[in-house]
């Protein structure tokens, strides 16, 4: 693959051991936030300001963590990153010349995973107040982003391109070295999800109503295979 193929990049630079460093750190804050003691809960965050800042920052961790996924698995796979500017809809891109199909789809497949797993880490531990204002940010971009990719990729193409060897976008690296049913299926079980841990993060919240079922879904995870992989399980209890 040719950088010059991916257009959305206006400048490029290596990071390597600085990338996966500035992940840790990130990683470790965005912990620190979340199982922090909580002193006063959500509904005595009086300033309007302070819920405004917390909830951005929350987002802006979201953000952090899936491009943090990217270099995670470009770490293990022993791909190199060229990190750079993107545009006005992907403000931080980056270019890559994978050794195999394998580890070109997981690097760009890995950011959204990233957020799966952050969101279900959320949900399933009981430790972590649901109502903190950082909270709902983590989670507002935990399901937003991962749905806006999917109908970016499947109707609008402003951030998703593939064009013969050119190509642009998580769902688009994909597709590039998966093929387009590995992507499209990807896409779906991306939104499935997002959509899934929304309701459940939404029928916890305190104004949620009786009927959105609220503490009915804590059977889901990751389980390894024998073979190698994850499987997927869901248990839902009525």
């Amino acid at each position: 693959m040719e950088y010059a193929c991916q257009q959305f990049i206006k400048g490029n630079y290596r990071q390597k051991g600085r990338t996966m460093l500035v992940g840790w750190i990130l990683f470790m804050i965005v912990m620190a936030c979340l199982w922090q003691p909580r002193i006063a809960s959500a509904a005595d965050e009086s300033s309007l300001v302070l819920k405004i800042i917390k909830f951005s920052a929350g987002a802006i961790s979201a953000y952090g963590l899936h491009e943090s996924g990217h270099a995670l698995a470009a770490k293990l796979t022993n791909t190199d990153l060229d990190w750079g500017v993107g545009t006005y809809n992907q403000p931080l891109g980056f270019t890559e010349n994978s050794s195999s199909d394998f580890d070109g789809a997981l690097v760009h497949s890995a950011g959204l995973i990233t957020q799966v797993v952050c969101s279900e880490i959320i949900l399933q531990d009981d430790s972590i107040d649901k109502n903190d204002t950082f909270v709902r940010g983590m989670m507002f971009w935990n399901i937003f982003n991962p749905l806006i990719y999917v109908l970016d990729y499947w109707l609008i193409g402003a951030t998703n391109k593939v064009d013969q060897d050119c190509y642009q976008g998580d769902i688009g690296g994909v597709e590039h070295y998966a093929g387009p049913a590995a992507a499209n299926i990807f896409s779906a079980c991306v939104a499935g999800l997002a959509l899934y841990q929304g309701y459940r993060f939404l029928s916890q919240q305190d104004w949620a109503p009786a009927w959105a079922g609220k503490g009915q879904f804590t059977s889901f995870g990751l389980l390894p295979a024998e073979g190698g992989g994850l499987i997927l399980r869901l248990s839902i209890d009525f």
